[in-house]
């Protein structure tokens, strides 16, 4: 089966610009040919015509960073409630969610840990097309220490030993890459501030993952947990808070000057804060928060200022930063990755430079821009069109009117 997508502009992340009508011709699953519309060949009868001659098309989008195997029921209090739904239910539940992902233009999602039976049943289940979802890479189980950050949903572990021989168990059991929890979370109990596993525990996960050809992504709130995970060799962190022991965001540009020296990739997930502050100023303004809990909103405020400010130091020291949102936490679902893209611009990129993080330099990070990331003749079909140019207005992403998945429409009009 052929398809011709006509478009009044092509987003080409590989140069950085819009190029005017132009043409995608699809066959199958993968891009067969991109030009002008001016030298497009005559079609063939039976070829599908997309017209978006109105309208401009891009790569779809890549978010780096979501657990889509998580679903809370109306008496749930937080995020860790859901790991005490059977399987069963939080297998609908994920399958809800990644459609909802790919009609909002997500073609790639990269799942930071959950479940081992959800998870990769799920990514089986998209791939087989019995559920509608983007392409997913996943971790399965995250390692965390004893009670540590997602114990709950995690596998606990301790010592070099124990931790090489668990990497290997979870990459044989199906892992895309593995998660470890480098500090504490949200989970209760824990130390965001504070390192979780030793350089050598760290160095011992990267070192039998990287043997398997497997990359590595530490959760990294506070700054000795990402000197640990800098020292130990991770691939990728996630969040980068930068936090002290005492809760406080500090960006530290001498470790960010070693993330970009060692070619660390960063998701900084700046939305999940904008998302806290504005639930809590929601409650606020409805009278329902205590004293105790309006001081913790202005703190999650002061964080929200320091992540775009951290954002900025890591752009200046020429750290690689891809797009997450976090999505699957309670303020964060899923079909507004939109969001931290402009959250990312907030922070300091231009949106062509968001754009690129949330296709090419995310496509980059999983090892996948050979097959998806930008749009060329040979990489998978997956594109997404919208009404306004998003290099000049983000915010055009949040009207996502045609997405196209491995040359499959998946949502149009």
């Amino acid at each position: 089966m052929q398809t011709i997508i006509k478009t009044k502009g092509l987003i080409d992340v590989n140069s950085a610009g819009v190029i005017p009508q132009q043409y995608v011709t699809v066959q199958g699953t993968a891009i067969s040919a991109v030009g002008p519309l001016d030298n497009m060949p005559a079609p063939d009868p039976d070829t599908d015509i997309l017209d978006c001659r109105d309208q401009y098309i891009l790569p779809g989008l890549v978010n780096c960073h979501a657990h889509t195997g998580t679903f809370y029921g109306k008496d749930d209090a937080d995020f860790e409630d859901f790991a005490n739904y059977p399987h069963e239910l939080l297998a609908m539940a994920a399958a809800r969610n990644v459609q909802a992902e790919v009609e909002s233009g997500v073609t790639t999602l990269r799942d930071c840990s959950g479940h081992n039976g959800v998870v990769f049943s799920l990514r089986t289940a998209i791939e087989k097309a019995l559920v509608m979802g983007p392409r997913l890479v996943a971790s399965g189980r995250c390692l965390t220490i004893p009670e540590g950050h997602c114990h709950f949903i995690g596998i606990q572990v301790d010592g070099p030993d124990n931790i090489a021989r668990v990497v290997r168990q979870q990459i044989e059991a199906g892992a895309d890459f593995i998660k470890i929890m480098a500090t504490g979370g949200g989970t209760k109990g824990t130390l965001p501030g504070q390192a979780s596993f030793s350089v050598p525990e760290i160095t011992a996960a990267c070192e039998a993952a990287h043997r398997l050809g497997k990359n590595v992504s530490a959760h990294c709130r506070g700054i000795p947990g990402i000197r640990n995970a800098i020292e130990g060799g991770v691939d990728h962190i996630e969040h980068a808070d930068f936090e002290l022991p005492d809760g406080r965001l500090a960006f530290d540009p001498l470790l960010a000057e070693k993330i970009a020296d060692r070619k660390i990739y960063v998701t900084p997930t700046i939305q999940l804060y904008r998302d806290l502050v504005v639930a809590g100023q929601r409650n606020k303004a409805r009278g329902n928060l205590s004293a105790a809990e309006e001081k913790y909103l202005s703190v999650l405020q002061q964080a929200l200022d320091e992540k775009f400010r951290a954002m900025e130091g890591l752009l200046q020291a020429g750290v690689q930063c891809v797009a997450g949102n976090d999505a699957g936490l309670p303020n964060t679902p899923f079909g507004g990755f939109w969001r931290e893209l402009d959250a990312m611009v907030k922070g300091g990129m231009t949106p062509i430079e968001a754009l690129t993080a949330g296709t090419r330099t995310g496509a980059e990070a999983m090892g996948l821009f050979s097959e998806t990331g930008s749009i060329e003749a040979g990489k998978q079909a997956d594109i997404i069109a919208v009404d306004q140019d998003p290099t000049v207005d983000i915010a055009a992403l949040g009207k996502v009117s045609m997405v196209m998945r491995a040359g499959k429409v998946c949502k149009k009009g």
